[in-house]
C-alpha cells in the first residue's frame, strides 16, 4: 500500500515541458502581439524563447541567435516577468498571406508549437487579455467580501 501511494504521489508530480498555448492579436497600432504559454519541468536553467517565421528567426531572448535582417529592429521578445509566458512584439506584419509563426522554448528540452497568422483575421488586443487575472481577482474578492458582510 506505501509503494502504490508513494507512486500515485510521484505520477502526480511529474510534468512535461510543453507549450501549452498560442495566442495572436492585432494591437491599437495594428502590430502583432504573440503569447507564448509554457510550463517548465525545473526553474533553472533559465528558459529561452524564440519566434520563427517559417524557417526565419524574427526575435529572441538568446543572445547567441540573432534575428533575421528581414526582422530587424521590428521584432521583440521577452519572458513576461512573473509567469510562464514568452511574448512577441512585430510591427510592421504585411496582410498579404498567412503566415505561420512557431515559438520554441528551450530549456532541459525543446519545445514548439505552431500557429498560421493571417493579419486581417486577427482579432484586436483588448486591455482584458492584459488585465483580466486581476480583475477577476477583484471581482471575486468584492463577492466573498459582500457574502462575508451577509452572513
Amino acid at each position: 500500500m506505501y509503494i502504490l501511494a508513494t507512486a500515485v504521489c510521484l505520477l502526480g508530480f511529474a510534468s512535461a515541458q510543453k507549450v501549452t498555448n498560442l495566442n495572436s492579436c492585432l494591437t491599437k497600432e495594428q502590430n502583432l502581439r504573440m503569447d507564448c504559454e509554457y510550463e517548465l519541468t525545473a526553474l533553472s536553467p533559465v528558459p529561452t524563447c524564440t519566434y520563427n517565421l517559417e524557417n526565419n528567426v524574427v526575435g529572441s531572448t538568446d543572445p547567441a541567435m540573432s534575428p533575421d535582417p528581414t526582422f530587424k529592429n521590428r521584432g521583440t521578445v521577452t519572458i513576461m516577468e512573473g509567469s510562464t509566458t514568452c511574448r512577441l512584439n512585430l510591427t510592421g506584419l504585411s496582410d498579404d498571406k498567412p503566415k505561420n509563426f512557431t515559438c520554441t522554448i528551450k530549456q532541459k528540452e525543446t519545445v514548439s508549437k505552431s500557429s498560421i497568422v493571417e493579419k486581417k483575421l486577427l482579432l484586436p488586443c483588448s486591455a482584458w487579455s492584459e488585465h483580466g487575472s486581476m480583475l477577476m481577482m477583484t471581482v471575486t474578492s468584492l463577492v466573498l467580501l459582500l457574502e462575508a458582510k451577509w452572513l
